[in-house]
């Protein structure tokens, strides 16, 4: 380890860094990706088409808004370039977010050897995330960096542009609106009104280019995907899901067979189900509360503290939300972040029994992080067969108690 300290901290370090995601995002980009099913929405737009209805690229559903489809307009013809230009603002987007996440700790206090050994631990428990957006050409990356940098010009006093960026990531896949109520709680009034402003005019813009008849239109075919009471987003039964959605109805109710192993331990009704899964979406948002501990309204004064409640916020995303692949876990990653950053902090006036449990069961959820949990290092049919079982989930579900244990308040100052 002595000797790669040096190395990395040279910029030749860096930049290796730098080119090997570079790497990553053309090598996505030449293979086509997601991005291809928003080029091909482009083009139903642009001929008249329903976005939300067959045909599609591949056969993957449009599930985003039409606003995004009409600023891809002007640009669907070059799909090579936009691809390009997407994958490498993203990873500027994913710079710009650990920057972000960055100022919230007090890394600086650090030796250079300590902050690059966390360096190296949060890229090993996050490649694997950062590699599978990139492949995918997918928006999670824009997702986390909207997030992290509408809630830091709040927290800067610029409502104003904290409200166009939030709405945009709320415009175009929905999932951010949970950041709405934390801003709201947080008492950033000004941040959440530009916000609802914003997500009107992104609504309706397109009206400009469709017609306000065909846009409305087009707003409720959207709606009817997108519903999270529709019956394809309670049960998620296929390999690949890692929400609520994905997690519950498996273990409650029976679902087809694969490894001619059964999954669940109940068998309820589907509505029984149904039911149970928004339990436990309460359940997960309820214990926001948790992470907030005070009255509503007031701001927070540590940064610390409001990146542990906010980490918190943005890893109920991917739970909640019905429809997530592996690419959304990327969410997770600031209370991932936290969390080493908290085991770093205890380790230097050591740790309580309490704290060694809590980072026990880290360290055990954080394999399936690793790049030690994929198909290639455990094989096929064992990555699938864990999958089939949502170990992944479990494993997301595990940083919840420990997030909740170790609070800020119990780091040394």
């Amino acid at each position: 380890m002595n000797r790669i300290i040096p190395f990395l901290n040279a910029n030749k370090g860096r930049a290796l860094l730098v080119l090997g995601f570079v790497f990553l995002s053309v090598k996505g980009v030449l293979k086509g990706g997601d991005f291809d099913v928003f080029i091909h929405a482009a083009h139903k737009l642009q001929g008249g088409l329903n976005l939300y209805v067959q045909p599609f690229h591949e056969g993957l559903q449009y599930y985003y808004s039409v606003f995004f489809a009409w600023i891809l307009l002007p640009f669907h013809t070059y799909a090579l370039g936009l691809k390009l230009f997407w994958a490498l603002a993203s990873l500027v987007m994913l710079v710009r977010a650990y920057i972000l996440a960055r100022g919230y700790l007090q890394l600086d206090k650090w030796t250079q050897k300590t902050r690059i050994i966390f360096g190296l631990l949060l890229l090993i428990l996050s490649f694997q995330f950062i590699h599978y957006n990139l492949h995918k050409i997918q928006i999670t990356l824009f997702l986390l960096w909207g997030i992290m940098e509408s809630v830091h010009q709040a927290e800067r006093n610029r409502p104003w542009l904290a409200g166009i960026i939030l709405a945009l990531v709320i415009n175009i896949k929905i999932m951010p609106l949970l950041v709405l109520p934390y801003l709201l709680y947080r008492g950033y009034f000004k941040a959440s009104a530009w916000t609802v402003v914003f997500s009107i005019v992104y609504l309706y813009s397109p009206a400009i280019y469709l017609g306000w008849e065909e846009n409305n239109c087009l707003l409720t075919e959207w709606w009817k995907i997108i519903n999270p009471t529709n019956r394809e987003h309670v049960f998620e039964v296929e390999i690949g899901g890692h929400s609520l959605s994905a997690l519950i109805p498996v273990l409650i109710t029976d679902t087809p067979l694969l490894f001619e192993t059964k999954r669940n331990f109940l068998q309820l009704s589907e509505g029984t189900t149904e039911v149970m899964l928004n339990c436990s979406r309460l359940l997960l948002a309820g214990i926001t509360f948790l992470f907030l501990r005070s009255w509503p309204f007031q701001k927070e004064e540590s940064p610390l503290k409001r990146f542990w409640e906010l980490s918190y916020v943005i890893c109920l995303i991917p739970l909640i939300f019905p429809h997530q692949q592996k690419y959304a876990l990327l969410l997770t990653l600031p209370l991932v972040m936290y969390l080493l950053y908290f085991f770093f902090q205890a380790r230097r006036r050591g740790f309580s029994k309490g704290e060694k449990i809590a980072l026990s069961f880290f360290v055990v959820a954080m394999l399936c992080y690793s790049p030690l949990y994929g198909r290639d290092l455990i094989g096929r049919f064992l990555f699938e067969f864990t999958q089939y079982f949502r170990l992944l989930t479990f494993a997301t579900l595990t940083l919840i108690p420990i997030a909740v244990y170790c609070r800020p308040d119990k780091l040394p100052t």
